[in-house]
């Protein structure tokens, strides 16, 4: 085996392991279609090639990610040249239950030990701790949350979840988060109850009323392939993100051409789950 070849490999289970905490054989058989003794054998390779990355758990039968391999990734991450650690930094989209939700593209830098750690979270169901800094209290403060999903929105990453403190269920940005701690008790929260999650809306974005005949054509043959309006499922906590990710009009009088081509049809049946201007 080559050594760009033996990198390429490394590089696909160090993504795991950075990004989800923990790698193990039967999550490379899932995600590469490999053989158990493939598998193995890629685990044995890495754990050659970054021994000091991986910790094995008995109870969990993986092999967990170290605080090495973590300040190993900080460093490769601050570097002005490519490694070979490099293409393990690039989030990962989990393809396991729970997975994050990406309606955007990521554009703030996102810690893989803060994702992974909100991952092992929501993995195994237990609450985490971290310093919170916010708009509206930008003073670092600790947060405790019972996180239940990841989700990527208007660049950034958020995971949502059931704040004690609150008493009720929040997105937090991650890119705002610092000192992510696992904590050993237990969420109790029931992602079921989370009615802004649980609710999905059937949204109509049409051309902006705004523009002239020929202009709203123009949007219709650009975004609905010539139909009057597209109907988009949206999850109602998300619903903001859509509308300012694409920039849809949800109020027709203030929101105008040219910022807005786009706006929103059915604003009445969305506007509980609406921002409050």
């Amino acid at each position: 085996m080559s050594i760009a070849s033996r990198r390429e490999r490394d590089a696909k289970v160090g993504r795991i392991l950075l990004w989800e905490g923990r790698v193990s054989r039967s999550r490379l058989i899932s995600e590469y279609g490999l053989s158990p003794i493939r598998a193995s054998e890629w685990l044995r390779d890495f754990r050659e090639s970054y021994p000091d990355w991986v910790a094995w758990d008995n109870k969990l039968k993986a092999d967990v990610a170290t605080s090495i391999a973590y300040a190993d990734a900080e460093r490769a991450a601050n570097a002005k040249r490519q490694n070979s650690i490099s293409a393990m930094l690039v989030p990962y989209a989990l393809n396991v239950p729970g997975k994050p939700q990406s309606i955007s593209w990521e554009f703030a830098h996102i810690s893989p030990r803060t994702f992974s750690r909100l991952n092992l979270a929501i993995t195994d169901r237990l609450r985490v701790r971290f310093v919170y800094c916010s708009m509206s209290t930008p003073e670092p403060h600790e947060r405790t949350v019972e996180p239940h999903s990841l989700l990527r929105a208007e660049r950034r990453w958020h995971v949502r979840g059931y704040c004690p403190e609150r008493q009720d269920f929040r997105d937090f940005v991650l890119g705002r988060m610092s000192k992510v701690k696992l904590l050993t008790e237990p969420s109790s929260a029931d992602v079921a109850t989370d009615t802004a999650w649980s609710t999905v809306l059937q949204v109509r974005i049409a051309a902006h009323p705004g523009l002239s005949p020929a202009q709203q054509l123009v949007v219709r043959n650009e975004y609905f392939q010539g139909a009057s309006a597209r109907v988009e499922s949206c999850r109602a906590a998300l619903l903001n993100y859509m509308t300012q990710e694409i920039m849809a009009a949800t109020d027709v009088g203030r929101q105008v051409p040219p910022d807005y081509q786009l706006a929103v049809e059915n604003v009445e049946e969305c506007r509980q789950w609406l921002f409050v201007t």
